[in-house]
């Protein structure tokens, strides 16, 4: 299965953050085809350079000027960087700097180049570069990891393997918990509990450890780009609004096997979580395609129910209030009026600031009253990635 990324090509170096096997490698060598190729996960390379930095200028003499290097795994060996950001001002070489993880690169004040590398991010497949080659189901079950996708035969044990080998290993190889199986256990949690409202306290008595730990690990988490947490929405409208986060994982499929749910097992609620997690990962994967950075929330009041996404399109200020969209997703076929009620009372405080009211469902019909738009779910994507969502 040949899918075309639609990523933008940087014209000057840059840092490309992603889970292990959303495809960055293969992007790269086939738009860029580097004139120089270092992969920091073989063990040689690594050591060598570890031991003498300045050996990747020795590597890098006989090629001309503007060309493109290539460095996988940059995270492993963070020092580099003060070797690629010499040569980037010398040698006017552009550098390609991959990575599965930014934790090590944020601590210690890692030389990040000083803004003469962009930054940017890669995703599993969107359904957009997919085009909905198998029914959304599918999609929320298994997730759209490129090296899950390859050979439809072999889904679930790839994602178990994934697992098994990337998840777990990452996290030991980091030595960033000493308990390996207190951290498996908190996995499992973790997964099951995609997309919901994070209470830290209830997972510490799952898993015997303290509410602060249970926080650092979802830092972890975040830090090595398994997923993230999402904020609650509160601009103040004189109600009481939910103020803790909720975390989404970055692909349904590995959250799911995280929780060592049987793809068999998957019910109502889970496809619920995965549905929103597709979506999400639409918005994220469109936000680095358009490069418009705007910030995503989620929306809650006691009582009221859930709005599951907000985009705010212009923050509150001294001088203006916020400008935001909403969206809802449900898992139906049939729209019904009443997923719109939390959405339609937050309109009731915000007015004007309030712009558009999306929902989004299984169904075939573009539905459109008293200002809510409801989408069905390809539709809305086409429309999103041609701008004319926000």
């Amino acid at each position: 299965m040949k899918i075309t990324r639609i990523y933008p090509f940087p014209a000057k170096s840059f840092f490309l953050f992603g889970p292990r096997g959303v495809g960055k490698s293969t992007w790269v060598k086939e738009f860029f085809k580097p004139a120089v190729e270092i992969n920091l996960l073989s063990h040689q390379v690594f050591l060598q350079l570890q031991n003498n930095p300045s050996l990747l200028e020795a590597k890098l003499n006989p090629i001309k000027k503007n060309s493109w290097v290539f460095i996988d795994e940059i995270q492993k060996l963070p020092s580099l960087l003060d070797e690629v950001h010499r040569l980037i001002e010398d040698k006017n070489l552009h550098f390609i700097l991959t990575g599965s993880s930014a934790r090590r690169l944020k601590r210690g004040g890692t030389n990040l180049l000083a803004g003469r590398a962009l930054t940017h991010k890669m995703f599993p497949f969107s359904l957009y570069e997919l085009k909905s080659h198998k029914p959304v189901k599918f999609y929320c079950t298994y997730g759209t990891l490129p090296i899950v996708l390859k050979d439809a035969d072999l889904v679930e044990q790839t994602l178990y393997s994934y697992v098994e080998t990337y998840l777990r290993e990452e996290i030991k190889e980091e030595a960033l918990v000493r308990r390996l199986d207190q951290f498996n256990r908190f996995l499992q949690i973790a997964g099951s509990l995609n997309g919901q409202v994070l209470n830290y306290g209830n997972i510490a008595r799952e898993t015997g450890r303290s509410s602060a730990m249970i926080s650092q690990w979802y830092d972890i988490l975040e830090e090595t780009l398994i997923g993230f947490r999402l904020m609650p929405y509160r601009p103040g409208f004189k109600v009481r609004e939910v103020g803790h986060p909720k975390f989404y994982w970055f692909d349904p499929g590995v959250a799911r096997v995280s929780a060592q749910i049987d793809s068999h097992d998957f019910g109502s609620l889970e496809m619920g979580s995965a549905l929103e997690t597709l979506v999400l990962n639409e918005l994220r994967i469109y936000q680095e395609y358009s490069r418009k950075l705007k910030p995503i929330f989620y929306y809650a009041t006691p009582g009221a129910g859930e709005i599951d996404f907000v985009i705010e399109l212009r923050p509150k200020t001294i001088n203006h209030s916020s400008e935001f969209i909403t969206l809802e997703i449900k898992v139906s076929s049939k729209w019904k009026s009443e997923f719109e009620a939390p959405t339609r009372a937050l309109k009731k405080f915000a007015g004007n600031q309030h712009k558009k009211m999306f929902g989004i469902y299984l169904g075939t019909d573009r539905l459109s009253k008293n200002g809510f738009e409801v989408y069905p779910l390809m539709e809305f994507i086409k429309d999103l990635f041609a701008g004319k969502i926000f």
